[in-house]
Order: C-alpha cells, then sequence, then structure tokens
C-alpha cells in the first residue's frame, strides 16, 4: 500500500484521539441517562473501536496484534488508574467493552476497512495536488 500523503497529520489526529480518551477517563463525568442501560460500556466500545480503526489506517497489517495488545492493555491501565483516582471508578466491564471494540475493529480492518483514509486523500487530492 502506498504511503499516505498525511501520515504525520494523521498520526497526530490518532494520538489526539488517544489524548482525549486518557482525558476523559481520568476525568470526572457527567452521568449517564438511567434509562438507557450499559450506555457507558457503548461508549468504550465506541472509543476503542474508533482508535483501533484510526491506527489500521496508518500502520500495516503485520502490526496490527501490536496495536490490538497496545490498546487492550491502555483500556485496562486506564481502568486500574480509575481506582486509584478516587474521582472515578475502574470496573472490570469497562475493559472488556473497550477490548471487544479494539477486536471488532481489528476484524474490520483485516477484512479491508484498512485504506479509508487512503481513498480520503485520494478523493480530495487531484493528481498533482500533493
Amino acid at each position: 500500500m502506498d504511503p499516505l500523503v498525511f501520515q504525520r497529520v494523521w498520526t497526530l489526529i490518532g494520538y489526539a484521539l488517544i489524548l482525549s480518551v486518557v482525558i476523559l477517563s481520568l476525568t470526572p463525568s457527567t452521568p449517564f441517562p438511567a434509562e438507557i442501560p450499559f450506555i457507558d460500556k457503548f461508549y468504550h466500545l465506541l472509543a476503542y473501536s474508533v482508535l483501533m480503526l484510526w491506527f489500521a489506517q496508518l500502520y500495516p497489517k503485520s502490526r496490527y496484534i501490536r496495536l490490538v495488545l497496545g490498546l487492550i492493555a491502555l483500556g485496562i491501565v486506564l481502568e486500574l488508574a480509575q481506582a486509584k483516582t478516587g474521582v472515578r471508578s475502574g470496573e472490570v466491564w469497562d475493559a472488556v467493552a473497550g477490548g471487544l471494540g479494539v477486536i471488532l475493529s481489528w476484524g474490520l480492518a483485516v477484512s479491508g476497512m484498512n485504506s479509508l483514509l487512503h481513498k480520503f486523500e485520494g478523493w480530495c487530492l487531484k493528481p498533482g495536488d500533493e
């Protein structure tokens, strides 16, 4: 696969997404709507799914296992950190939901959704625009 034209920009955005997850995980949160059960688990699944799918755009398939393990480890570490802060409570099921999000997007990436940024750049940049 050809390198992305804006690889550094996309990578910086990815790190900003990780930083956002870290900040949102370690700061006080607003209560979730009580009428929607397990909505916080859905948010964990969604956040980690987005992270995995984003970074799958930036790295070759040979590095996916590292991404999977790193993002799952991030989720576990953040849940442990939440338990230590006293501001939030760490929950095993939050880490499980995050891990499921990573695995879901890993599956999407290996089945062909790993070239979305390439397609986006191709759509935005006409030949000779780089």
